[in-house]
């Protein structure tokens, strides 16, 4: 463009066609006064004439290609006006034929007609009727073309000159544009060019091609892009829309057949809808619904009703073909599971670390930690990243996606040959790496089964508390222990132990669901991804108020979080609601402690009210001995060990035995290594010890007074027997162990050196004030 472009002229405009010729313009760009008066022409849709070689030339820069301008431009779409020539041969009569009226050339000569549209008239003398309807006629010869076209020429010459006159600048301009015509039509045709003139037929068919008409591209009002077939879209994951329940995105059965989400890549999907649902209140939900569940909406497009069916069709096919559980990293996983459930593994732990080439496969058998595989990290990734994506069930999850960064649960449902299993994910990011531990619970919903006290190793004095809480109405029972403990199978079989438990109604707060109780109604609550602790503990605090005012008779909550949650469980204990909680203690005391303390600060007239507490525990998993291959503790223990057993507590260590490492045939678990290379053996399951005690009011009255050590001398002053005696009335957890050492149950070891050393307990007096030394 000229640098003076835009700026005015102070000369005066001058007038006529010559001044026209002779005026400089100030830059190539720049409108001329021939040009500005141009009055405009509105182009004929419909209506075309073929394009030469001289349009084709002039086609350049400006409008976009398709666009009504370049049309224009281009000489594409025109007026076309009729007439009859003096001599009665049709002809055309276009804008580009009136005086200063051609889009291209008239801003050089006004009113010369251009040389192509000179070339087309004087060819077209030469043409017969019988050529426009088709008819084949003998072409002229090029004698007779050159003729007309000399003709023509000096017709133009003579115009100029009478135009022009003597001024040298428009002789020189007009000179190479008569030139310009012997160049562009210079050279032989075969065929007059009135040859290749069509009916009026084929001109109708030829200007329906060439006319701007409606696109074949559909323009959406939304501005949104259009999917015109279902196979056109990319390959997705999965349909996220369904009108289930357990659908990532539930929807109408209306909206079905105009709406549809599906999941392009984990946390990524395509939203695509009919135009007339795209206007509705509804649309905006579902999107809505997709960002709650942490689903980015990566495109939203249109589409009809049809495409839509096809998009659903295509997944129900891809379904009926695809079972993820085939793909070789959902396999590899499914392999581990089993071999896990084949040891009795409780935990399957995946550890993965930056500084290390493989990643390693742990499973806890027996309370203890055993190597059963190490692979290649990536492998591991990918088969954890596949579980998570395609396995874990609905709602459970936090985050669509397995991202070691952060910290995740999820409940895995897993159907093996065996048996169903519910993998409890959680996983966290370490340092240089990340650990995933999947707690294995039982999954079977239909034909379950209930581990009852009896069978974990609780004693009859113990049993009898536990059958007496099946017959209350009201107060609570607080369990306490380590991760792994057995608190959540106790409270299970609490709740399956309620007396007359059809006729009532039951309530559970699970976070989220781990055991099948069908017996119940069971609230899960997975916590989310980006879910803050203080909104996971609000949310959990609101479900257990909805359901006070669901009339239940009695209610079972997976731990007390917080203040606001502890003082819903007071609230309905105080009530008449039997109330069945867990709590993070490491004695019964220390459950008392941990409800008057500065975090769930609970008033202490509550806490010592006789109607609050019903029961309160602690209890820890230990592992059993071989029976077959357990060695004396005579053999394996020193002297001094064995002395301190015998005197400071009393015991009779005939009995007692310890652990055989090299174990037998019956306890080995081949294809399980420590991490020293030995072979897993020595133990064969686990039992439960337990302090599980009722307070008296003796006791409560210290509790009030926050007397913690003369609240824990009244509990233990109850002791009528022996730590040899299987009545655990007044007993710790910790002499709970030593009764199962004696009998040779347990490794006394295990004792001394996972929960206490000998030396260092405190042995208090009993009822009647003696101590066994």
């Amino acid at each position: 463009m000229s640098l003076f472009g835009n700026m005015e002229s102070s000369e005066k405009p001058r007038s006529g066609m010559m001044a026209r010729l002779r005026a400089w313009r100030g830059g190539f760009v720049e409108e001329s006064e021939a040009a500005a008066s141009l009055d405009p022409v509105e182009p004929v849709l419909g209506a075309t004439r073929p394009v030469h070689a001289a349009h084709a030339a002039r086609k350049g820069t400006g409008a976009p290609a398709g666009s009504l301008g370049a049309y224009l431009r281009d000489a594409d779409v025109t007026d076309v006006d009729a007439f009859e020539t003096a001599d009665g041969w049709s002809g055309t009569k276009t804008p580009n034929d009136v005086a200063g009226d051609d889009g291209a050339d008239a801003g050089v000569h006004p009113g010369v007609p251009p040389a192509a549209a000179l070339d087309d008239e004087a060819l077209s003398f030469a043409m017969p009727e019988n050529m426009v309807s088709g008819s084949p006629v003998e072409a002229p010869s090029a004698e007779a073309r050159a003729e007309a076209r000399d003709e023509v020429r000096e017709v133009v010459r003579d115009e100029v000159r009478e135009q022009v006159g003597d001024d040298p600048r428009a002789a020189a301009d007009g000179a190479p544009r008569s030139e310009r015509l012997d160049e562009g039509n210079s050279g032989d045709h075969d065929e007059p060019r009135g040859h290749n003139r069509q009916t009026p037929d084929e001109d109708k068919g030829e200007a329906q091609q060439r006319a701007l008409a409606v696109s074949d591209i559909e323009y959406t009002p939304v501005g949104m892009p259009r999917l015109n077939s279902a196979q056109a879209l990319a390959d997705f994951k999965r349909v996220l829309c369904d009108t289930t329940p357990d659908a990532t995105l539930r929807i109408t059965p209306e909206a079905r057949s105009e709406f549809v989400a599906v999941d392009m890549q984990a946390g990524m999907a395509v939203v695509i809808a009919t135009r007339e649902f795209h206007e509705t209140a509804l649309y905006a939900t579902y999107l809505q619904d997709l960002e709650r569940v942490h689903i980015t909406v990566r495109e939203e497009m249109v589409a009809t009703a049809d495409v839509i069916g096809g998009v659903y069709e295509r997944a129900r096919i891809r379904l009926s073909k695809h079972v993820p559980e085939g793909s070789r990293a959902i396999a590899l996983f499914l392999d581990v599971i089993d071999a896990a459930n084949t040891y009795g593994a409780s935990d399957v732990h995946w550890e993965s670390r930056d500084y290390l080439s493989d990643a390693e496969v742990r499973f806890r058998v027996d309370g203890d930690l055993y190597t059963y595989e190490r692979m290649p990290k990536a492998t591991i990734l990918r088969a954890l990243s596949a579980v998570y994506q395609d396995l874990v069930q609905s709602n459970t999850n936090s985050g669509n996606a397995f991202q070691p960064s952060a910290a995740q649960s999820a409940m895995i449902p897993i159907a093996l040959a065996t048996a169903t299993l519910n993998l409890r994910w959680q996983s966290a990011p370490q340092m240089g790496g990340f650990d995933v531990a999947l707690r294995m619970l039982d999954g079977n919903f239909r034909n379950y089964s209930v581990r009852m006290p009896e069978k974990m190793g609780l004693e009859a004095s113990q049993l009898a508390i536990v059958e007496a809480l099946g017959h209350v109405s009201g107060g609570a029972v607080l369990l306490s222990g380590e991760t792994g403990s057995a608190k959540t199978t106790l409270l299970r079989a609490l709740s399956f132990m309620v007396e007359d438990r059809e006729l009532k109604k039951q309530y559970a707060v699970s976070m989220p669901s781990e055991y099948p109780l069908p017996w119940l109604s069971d609230q899960s609550v997975p916590r989310g991804l980006d879910e803050t602790e203080e909104e996971f503990r609000r949310k959990v605090a609101t479900i257990i108020r909805t359901l006070m005012r669901m009339d239940p008779d009695d209610l079972t909550i997976a731990e007390i979080l917080d203040s606001t949650i502890a003082g819903l469980v007071v609230e309905l204990a105080l009530t008449g609601h039997p109330v069945r909680s867990t709590i993070h203690a490491d004695s019964i005391i220390g459950v008392f402690m941990r409800l008057m303390g500065d975090r769930l600060r609970l008033a202490a007239d509550e806490v010592a009210s006789d109607k609050f507490i019903n029961a309160v525990g602690n209890q820890k998993l230990i592992p059993l001995l071989c029976p077959h291959c357990k060695k004396p503790a005579a053999d394996v223990m020193s002297a001094d060990a064995l002395e301190t057993l015998r005197v400071k507590f009393g015991l009779d260590t005939a009995k007692m035995a310890c652990r055989n490492d090299d174990g037998c045939e019956h306890c080995r678990k081949k294809g399980l290594l420590t991490r020293d290379g030995k072979v897993a053996a020595g133990t064969k399951g686990q039992t439960l010890a337990m302090e599980l005690y009722r307070p008296t009011p003796e006791f409560l009255d210290r509790i009030v007074v926050r007397d913690w050590r003369g609240a824990e001398r009244v509990w233990r002053k109850e002791r009528t027997a022996d730590f040899g005696s299987a009545d655990m009335t007044g007993k710790t957890i910790y002499e709970h162990a030593l009764y199962k050492a004696s009998q040779g149950l347990i490794d006394p070891r295990f004792i001394d050196r996972g929960m206490k050393p000998f030396s260092v307990y405190s042995v208090m007096p009993d009822r009647d004030g003696r101590t066994p030394s």
